[in-house]
């Protein structure tokens, strides 16, 4: 049996923000082949294979980001150029979202899918302490690159912000249809302004025309030596396209430029989950595999605010939903953003497998573009400060002597400044959650920043 999608909201309490909510849920990411997932079922049993015997899960993966802020003069922080901030909030978005503390996780009913958990035989790994289906830590973070493609510094950490009209290309609103803005896409913007996919994760953030009811779409990751990848991704056109209205978080940077008050950068959560290796929670038909036995079947997606858990329980019968019901709150699936908050650990493998395989993803992070050593001085540029361990835990350690520190400032991706230390060289960090931070150096009249990860 279909389940009925939701639509009926009341006007008395959304009014005429409901168009807006409803169109942040949707992506146009293609569908992969059957021959990429029959190639990708084997990577993922290697995977398996080698993660019991190498303890490969406990690697985290960095993949920087480099946003392409499209725009037609407007200034900074003005639709659709948007600002850093609102841009520096999605990085934090992500990040949460990927450790498994995203935002509204707490909200994950007590008794979760205990039930189909056991009438499924779902394997320990993807259980938690309370029986339910465990959210995941994915182990994959994200930075906003901190060098150009010529290896130089980039004044806005993460972000190329192209004026379309000085590159004499059209308007993204000129296309009203989806093979349209597909062709404008992959034929017009994407080749003349990417980067190296081998070493970023290109972002394009534009305006969109009205007639679009999607805002998102990834390409496929690439399979080495599989031909047949539906959307055709290669080095010139690999990436997420996002509206930009969608990009960021209210609740963490609320003077943003969003499409409504649902906004909390979950578009791009679901696009990365796309460009590495996820399929929608209900398989792209009714009640079709995504190829994750831990996440219940559904018969289609779900939208809106979904009214509670369980929800549509029975909509799938072989295999069965019941009596759990679908999995609204997983990223992969079409609610508005503050009612989804988690991945599963069959995605989990799925998204590192990808980055072990695929030739677009499997060199990420390993080009020194998420932090980088800074001269203390202008006379003496071998004179460096490093910055150790860095993803760190607990204690950060700065290499250079104490009496050329004034002071060790640590920062939020919004500017907030959460520790200061003055003439040390150790900083505890325990407090701190998972995240991407900026470090500040003060030396004498220089600041210097680089970026910083914290993983538990």
């Amino acid at each position: 049996m279909m389940k009925k999608i939701v639509t009926t909201i009341s006007l008395l309490l959304f009014g005429i923000i409901i168009h807006a909510q409803q169109e942040n849920q949707s992506c146009e990411t293609a569908v992969p082949s059957e021959k990429w997932e029959n190639e990708f079922q084997k990577l993922i049993s290697e995977y398996k294979t080698i993660q019991k015997s190498q303890s490969q899960s406990s690697t985290v993966y960095t993949i920087p980001i480099i946003f392409h802020v499209i725009h037609s003069g407007q200034t900074i922080g003005t639709f659709p150029n948007i600002s850093q901030g609102q841009i520096n909030s999605q990085i934090t978005v992500l990040n949460q979202d990927f450790s498994g503390n995203g935002y509204n996780s707490s909200n994950y009913p007590s008794n979760a899918f205990v039930n189909w958990v056991i009438n499924q035989s779902i394997l320990p790994a993807s259980i938690d302490s309370k029986g339910r289906v465990k959210i995941a830590d994915v182990g994959i973070q994200f930075c906003l690159a901190t060098k150009d493609t010529s290896g130089n510094l980039l004044h806005e950490p993460g972000i190329n912000r192209i004026n379309y009209l000085s590159m004499n290309l059209p308007s993204p609103s000129n296309y009203s249809n989806q093979a349209a803005m597909k062709s404008y896409l992959d034929d017009i913007l994407k080749p003349q302004t990417i980067w190296d996919v081998t070493k970023y994760l290109n972002v394009w953030i534009t305006d969109k025309n009205n007639a679009l009811n999607y805002t998102g779409v990834s390409s496929v990751p690439p399979l080495s030596g599989l031909l047949g990848i539906p959307d055709n991704s290669t080095d010139s056109t690999d990436g997420i396209w996002c509206f930009a209205k969608v990009i960021g978080s209210n609740n963490l940077y609320p003077s943003g430029i969003y499409g409504s008050p649902q906004v909390e950068g979950r578009t791009l959560t679901h696009e990365v989950g796309h460009y590495l290796g996820l399929r929608h929670i209900w398989g792209d038909g009714a009640c079709v595999t995504d190829y994750c036995d831990d996440t219940p079947p559904a018969a289609a997606q779900n939208t809106g605010a979904p009214s509670s858990y369980p929800l549509n329980v029975g909509s799938c019968i072989s295999p069965t939903n019941a009596p759990d019901g679908e999995m609204f709150m997983n990223y992969m699936d079409y609610p508005w953003d503050p009612y989804k908050y988690m991945f599963t650990t069959d995605q989990t493998t799925r998204m590192r497998t990808i980055m072990i395989n695929s030739p677009f993803r499997n060199q990420l992070g390993t080009h020194n573009l998420c932090s980088v050593s800074l001269g203390l001085n202008v006379e003496n540029l071998n004179n460096k400060i490093y910055i150790y361990p860095n993803p760190a835990k607990s204690e950060l350690n700065v290499n250079i002597s104490q009496n050329e520190i004034s002071e060790v400032s640590i920062s939020n991706l919004l500017g907030q400044v959460l520790i200061i230390i003055k003439n040390t060289n150790t900083i505890n960090i325990s407090d701190l959650p998972n995240g991407v931070y900026i470090i500040t150096i003060t030396q004498r009249q220089l600041n210097l920043t680089q970026n910083l990860f914290i993983k538990e």
